[in-house]
């Protein structure tokens, strides 16, 4: 039978309502302090149920206008059915005072087109089982959920999102999918709300499939710009793909993947669960947790190009770099674009991993700059970050569009934040016989130590004369039948002195730093460097 309430007053411990209870023409329910009301489903067309005791529903809700609840409630509303409960209909529920998950089957907003959003401003705690969003938002008060864990959290299987007002403290979005996985957020900028839905898998267009967590974080705001938060992810061991937690990272995209811009690596905390944080965020989109594969290890690696040494100044000049001639992609073929040239760059190098049983064998190659210290750094100034490698030893080698390259002389452990430097010692380079005046390296002043200058046809070897010599590409840039003339401003392997220019005579020539390589008595040299494989 159903009941339809115009206005009642429960004063007892309880009262029961068996089947369907209706709330229409603006029918109120008063539920006093101290009473529970328990009733199977509600429809809601018109009224409100003013609750400062206990509203046990066994069935679904349905609220189709207003709030439902008084905003003046303080009591408790807990889903207590035995099987799968639904909040549904045209309009939001407001639960004031406390809402209870107590159904081991599960509470879901419904899953058709008919739902809406649902709101808490009071508290939300779990008994027992999850709260399901389907496609519908969620949005939570300031109070922290209780009782969420392993089986007891909301649930974002769809489109619906966890929204929570966040500024400077430790807010919690205690969701999942198939498991357990909440975010913390802290947000140090303008106060927002957030929203924050878990996706079972990492973002689409990520290409890669292990070294992560299969899990992401997709997170929007409500009012554009201002943010500046700290994320703390969660993940269970079972949600690992060939993933190294003791130097994981947390990476942000806002491409679904495209393109992941990596934090800081580290360990992560806790046992099973464990987490990660990182902060400085100052954007949404979708974080996602992968280890120092993708995130990179930091490297210590310095080399020298006698080209650009300035002995006075004991460094390097930075001349193309000032003249704005040094390109955003690197001139080695490695698709390595960045937007602008750091300020202390000479020039960008070429650096690789080699296989330590053989150090002729290429791994891994990036395209980096070098810096007027001679530090090999990443497009923000920071030191080098090695990425896409395995942890482990390898032979380190540098070249350079117009310089002879290098092999270090032993293996370096990657994994340990290795300290490669090549411009204090010839023996750090590797020498195919003994140190002589072909050695590996060019000693650029008393005891600094560079990459041999001059290699303009970037054939590993330096050569003034004979097939393919260097002097001859340098005539050919400038005009066989006008050797005088120079090509000014300029980006070029040619420029051997890396002035800008491209000059055959005359003060500055490139012919002459050839020539002063091989030998001036001896122009007929060919020069290799004795170094492998390069």
């Amino acid at each position: 039978m159903k009941k339809v309430l115009s206005l009642a007053f429960l004063i007892g411990s309880a009262f029961l309502v068996s089947a369907q209870m209706t709330l229409s023409s603006g029918a109120q329910i008063v539920v006093a302090s101290g009473s529970t009301l328990v009733v199977n489903d509600v429809v809601n067309t018109s009224g409100t149920i003013d609750n400062d005791g206990t509203v046990s529903v066994k069935g679904d809700v349905t609220n189709n206008s207003g709030g439902l609840f008084d905003s003046g409630s303080g009591g408790t509303v807990t889903f207590t059915g035995s099987s799968a409960q639904e909040v549904t209909g045209a309009a939001t529920v407001h639960f004031y005072g406390t809402l209870d998950i107590n159904n081991s089957n599960g509470v879901s907003i419904t899953n058709t087109t008919t739902g809406a959003a649902q709101e808490v401003h009071g508290a939300l705690s779990f008994t027992a089982g999850k709260l399901t969003l389907n496609n519908f938002d969620l949005t939570l008060g300031t109070a922290d959920p209780t009782g969420t864990g392993a089986s007891a959290y909301i649930v974002t299987n769809g489109t619906g999102q966890l929204k929570r007002v966040v500024a400077a403290s430790d807010v919690i979005f205690p969701v999942g999918n198939s498991a357990y996985n909440p975010i913390t957020l802290n947000n140090a900028g303008t106060s927002d709300t957030y929203g924050v839905k878990v996706v079972d898998s990492k973002p689409a267009s990520f290409s890669g499939t292990t070294h992560i967590v299969n899990r992401s974080w997709d997170i929007t705001e409500a009012v554009s710009d201002g943010s500046n938060y700290t994320a703390t992810t969660q993940w269970n061991s079972g949600e690992e793909a060939t993933f190294d937690r003791t130097r994981s990272s947390i990476g942000f995209t806002s491409d679904a993947g495209s393109n992941v811009s990596w934090g800081s690596v580290g360990a992560a905390t806790g046992s099973d669960p464990y987490t990660q944080s990182q902060s400085g965020y100052t954007s949404i989109g979708t974080l996602m947790v992968g280890d120092y594969f993708y995130a990179g290890l930091v490297i210590d690696l310095k080399v020298v190009l006698a080209a650009a040494w300035n002995a006075g100044n004991d460094n390097m000049d930075k001349t193309l770099n000032t003249a704005g001639l040094i390109p955003l992609t690197d001139p080695y073929s490695l698709g390595t674009s960045v937007s602008s040239v750091p300020a202390s760059a000479v020039d960008w190098v070429k650096v690789e991993l080699r296989n330590s049983g053989n150090h002729a064998t290429i791994t891994n190659s990036y395209a980096k700059f070098v810096d007027v210290d001679g530090q090999i750094i990443e497009e923000d100034g920071s030191n080098m970050k090695l990425t896409g490698a395995l942890t482990g030893s390898y032979y380190v080698a540098i070249q350079h569009r117009n310089h002879l390259g290098v092999v270090s002389n032993s293996t370096v452990d990657i994994g340990s934040t290795p300290i490669v430097n090549f411009t204090g010692a010839q023996a750090t380079a590797w020498q195919d016989g003994t140190i002589s005046t072909n050695a590996a390296m060019k000693e650029v002043e008393t005891g600094v130590f560079g990459l041999w200058d001059g290699d303009a046809t970037a054939n590993g070897t330096i050569a003034y004369n004979g097939a393919s010599n260097d002097r001859s590409a340098v005539l050919t840039q400038v005009g066989v039948s006008t050797p005088g003339n120079t090509v000014q401003d300029t980006y070029s392997a040619n420029d051997v002195n890396m002035d800008g220019d491209v000059i055959y005579n005359g003060a500055g020539s490139d012919r002459s730093s050839i020539l002063s390589v091989v030998g001036v008595s001896t122009p007929g040299v060919v020069y290799t460097g004795h170094v492998p494989e390069l």
